[in-house]
């Protein structure tokens, strides 16, 4: 069949030849795999996988050298790939590495160097395709400058078009258009990919880093002290009541709404703890202080604070742990930096503070249209950390002093710790319920914790005021002009707190009472049963007020009408409790408190009074006797001379 094709017999014996030689180096290769994988001791592990990598290689240039016509041919055309060792086709660089191989004069370290360099670019191509399979670009080797000078090119040209939705009269235009914008993307991601790898641009944006920092140090210290005068050293273990009665080291009462503030936004105690007893604690006890609302002040003053902190985290943020709390700073920093602009942008344009003028209806243009906390002026001046409440602007923290405890404080410490981890859990218990009920959505569930805690702060309120009453009336010291002035007081704080909680009902409050107007009530169980126990713990206290003003004999119109018309939405906040519950069916939720009536209050009250008394009275009674010990009686030939001396009587003592 050859010789009818036209071949000669020296041609059909090269062919034949040339059979022969390749059969006899696959042979030999099959040979020397075999060699290898018969090999047992284990200090040949090196070369055998040295002389594996390097049969593999000639195998594949051996084979890939047989190729068919079809497959040479494609190769001339320019079809190969020199990247697809699969494509069984025979490339430069394969040929490059069979000569190498077959060359005796090469030594066995650059051998041994070799099969490294083939591995660790088979591994190499293999991470490179695994990185385009999750659709991460890889960076190439591009200069700085003509990175970012391409980077600014394709930014221009991408807002001249517009978006890829761009849109045009000619439908070939339009066509062309979007065409060029896609591919635009995609050359931006790869020049910006490259231009962020470059050294240029890792220092370039450290000195802005750095010298952003230096430009708002001082604003931020101020910031941070401005903070730390309206704030106790020891927040963190202070209660709510403690903070809105005791008086500041200047003599005045920190405000109720600044109170709440600390407690609320939680991350601001931060500002009393030491930055070396905040960097190695547990991501979770950062990710878990609530960060949402706060003001320029503010985190001005956490930046400041925690600052130090952020670039120990930085550096070590290869660790698991550590990479969270740098996340967690990370997060913080950029939605001040956010803020921030906003607030410059905004001073620009209309004015600093002082100088901020507000446009009118006659006058719309003069100023700034923003309404309310839109402006950031105003929303930075709630809470305002302008004036000093006494505290100490200095980085003072609390000390814990490690000291053996007291025979007679150890039950007092016990029981302080008891309630610590008992409040623990109660928040952590609720937090799971309402992001269950609430379905995981971040914004409800606030709202839910939030008025929660309202509802706490409430029922503690009503306990503390009643206790403060009824103390001052066991004392005697109750002046009936200050009691009715504190009922009407109080009468005016329950009524905005009840307010609020039938807004979270949905009620509709404004207007003519209509249940038809009336919105779902979106509440859960446990939110409805703190809300009961408030109702309840109300009716108690407006009895109260009634018992006492009858015992004053006193008629005041405005205690009457006011505590008529709390009784009023107490009832209808109560029937909204309970036909919420029923929509929600059993079980009915636990109490979360015992709660204390007037008459247990008044009951401890007065067992206070007693102890108090009699311990009093055992006191004078040892104060007496020890006084007729060192004074002796006066002696009957002294009487009537002059009375007794005092001196004299106790140099006869001796």
């Amino acid at each position: 069949e050859m010789k009818e094709n036209g071949m000669d017999e020296v041609e059909i014996v090269a062919f034949y030849e040339g059979f022969k030689a390749q059969d006899a180096r696959v042979n030999d290769l099959e040979k020397k795999i075999k060699e290898l994988s018969s090999a047992e001791e284990k200090n040949d592990t090196k070369l055998r996988r040295n002389m594996m990598l390097k049969a593999q290689v000639m195998s594949h240039s051996v084979l890939g050298s047989s190729g068919d016509m079809k497959e040479s041919k494609d190769e001339e055309d320019g079809g190969g790939d020199d990247d697809d060792d699969r494509s069984g086709k025979t490339t430069c660089r394969q040929l490059s590495i069979k000569k190498l191989f077959l060359d005796e004069k090469i030594d066995k370290e650059n051998e041994e160097m070799l099969l490294k360099l083939i591995a660790a670019e088979k591994k190499q191509k293999k991470l490179e395709k695994q990185l385009k399979q999750a659709g991460i670009q890889i960076a190439e080797d591009i200069p700085y400058e003509e990175a970012k000078s391409r980077v600014n090119e394709i930014a221009k040209r991408m807002n001249e078009i517009g978006s890829s939705d761009v849109t045009h009269p000619d439908p070939a235009t339009q066509a062309r258009l979007r065409e060029e914008y896609f591919k635009l993307e995609q050359d931006m991601e790869r020049f910006s990919t490259a231009l962020m790898m470059t050294d240029e641009y890792i220092k370039e944006q450290e000195d802005n880093e750095r010298k952003w920092e230096e430009s708002n140090e001082k604003d931020n210290i101020e910031a941070l002290k401005q903070i730390r005068r309206h704030m106790p050293v020891n927040v963190k273990n202070m209660t709510k009541t403690e903070m809105m009665t005791q008086p500041t080291p200047n003599g005045l009462i920190l405000p109720a709404k600044m109170v709440k503030r600390f407690k609320n936004s939680n991350v601001l105690m931060l500002l009393r703890v030491d930055p070396k007893s905040i960097a190695p604690q547990h991501p979770s006890s950062l990710t878990n202080l609530r960060v949402t609302g706060l003001t320029l002040t503010e985190r001005r003053a956490l930046h400041q604070h925690l600052r130090s902190v952020g670039e120990q985290w930085k550096k070590k943020k290869e660790e698991k742990m550590t990479e969270q709390k740098w996340v967690w700073f990370k997060s913080l920093r950029d939605k001040f930096k956010s803020d921030l602009t906003m607030y410059t942008i905004h001073v620009e344009k209309f004015g600093p503070p002082g100088n901020h003028p507000y446009a009118t209806r006659r006058d719309p243009d003069g100023g700034c249209h923003l309404i309310g906390k839109q402006c950031p002026l105003k929303a930075n001046m709630d809470p305002d950390y302008s004036g000093d409440y006494g505290y100490t602007e200095a980085a003072e923290y609390p000390v814990v002093n490690v000291r053996k405890a007291d025979a007679e404080d150890s039950g007092a410490k016990a029981l302080q710790e008891a309630k610590e981890l008992a409040r623990a859990k109660l928040e952590n218990a609720r937090a799971d319920i309402l992001k269950k009920h609430y379905k995981g959505k971040v914004r409800e569930v606030a709202l839910a914790n939030g008025a929660c805690e309202t509802l706490d702060e409430t029922l503690d309120n009503l306990e503390s005021i009643q206790t403060g009453w009824l103390e001052t009336i066991a004392e005697g010291s109750a002046v009936q002009k200050k009691e009715i002035t504190a009922f009407g007081d109080a009468l005016k704080d329950i009524r905005l707190s009840v307010l609020t909680f039938m807004e979270r009902t949905g009620m509709q409050l404004s207007g003519k009472k209509d249940a038809s107007k009336d919105k779902p009530d979106t509440r859960s169980k446990l939110e409805v049963g703190l809300c009961c126990e408030a109702v309840e713990q109300c009716f108690d206290f407006l009895n109260g007020i009634e018992d006492r003003m009858k015992e004053l004999g006193a008629k005041d119109g405005r205690i009457r009408s006011g505590v008529k018309q709390l009784r009023e939405l107490l009832k209808d906040l109560e029937a909204r409790n309970t036909q919420t519950i029923g929509k929600l069916g059993p079980p009915k939720p636990a109490p979360s408190r015992k709660l204390k009536k007037r008459a247990d209050i008044k009951a401890e009250v007065e067992k206070k009074a007693a102890a108090a008394k009699a311990e009093a009275e055992a006191e004078a009674a040892e104060d007496e006797d020890e006084y007729c010990k060192v004074i002796p009686p006066v002696h009957p030939m002294m009487a009537g001379r002059g009375g007794n001396n005092d001196l004299m009587s106790a140099i006869a003592a001796r």
